[in-house]
């Protein structure tokens, strides 16, 4: 039986390969102005990836979006800096919410602050979002990656996700949760 997907995970400091610190939890409620500063600072490309295209009031819409998720169905992961660094950032944001007629799985997306990219950090986000979704029963997480988005579509694969279908720019992928994926034996790797 899947239980609902949210949950306040415990805290969690993780190291990059860089040596870079930082804090997994749950997005909060009042992470909404920290969402909204990460945001803010994406580039035009990462505003195409994320959202297919152009959005207007992109880094407010997003944050409120995230700050403010349905609790029954959705669950968010935050990547920010450790309590000694003030004031506190947000660097990158998983999310997962379950599909309404399918209970067991969920959609992903996930967005790494443009600035601090190619460092490892969305694959150790969506290595944790991925456990706590196999934690929380679910049997297969999906999400919608555009065609040109090598990065992604890369981690995707990497991560054990194969292709679902095709359909004009964007690739549909598709990760089974269940105890044979490679996913299930898969141990966080610290990068």
């Amino acid at each position: 039986m899947t239980t609902p997907i949210k949950a306040q995970i415990e805290t969690d400091e993780i190291a990059l390969r860089d040596g870079a610190h930082f804090i997994l939890r749950s997005v909060r409620t009042d992470d909404e102005s920290r969402l909204r500063d990460m945001f803010a600072r994406a580039s035009l490309e990462d505003i195409h990836f994320r959202c297919f295209g152009a959005m207007h009031d992109f880094a407010a819409d997003m944050a409120r979006r995230l700050a403010h998720l349905d609790p029954t169905s959705e669950f968010a992961l935050a990547a920010s800096t450790p309590p000694d660094r003030q004031p506190e950032e947000i660097f990158g944001v998983a999310h997962l919410s379950q599909n309404p007629e399918a209970m067991d799985t969920a959609e992903f997306d996930i967005m790494v602050r443009s600035d601090f990219k190619q460092r490892g950090l969305g694959y150790r986000l969506m290595t944790e979002l991925l456990q706590s979704a196999r934690q929380r029963g679910l049997k297969a997480i999906t999400g919608n990656i555009l065609r040109d988005n090598y990065a992604m579509l890369q981690m995707a694969h990497e991560l054990g996700f194969k292709t679902d279908f095709v359909d004009g720019d964007a690739v549909r992928v598709k990760v089974s949760l269940t105890e044979n994926s490679p996913f299930a034996e898969a141990a966080p790797q610290a990068t």
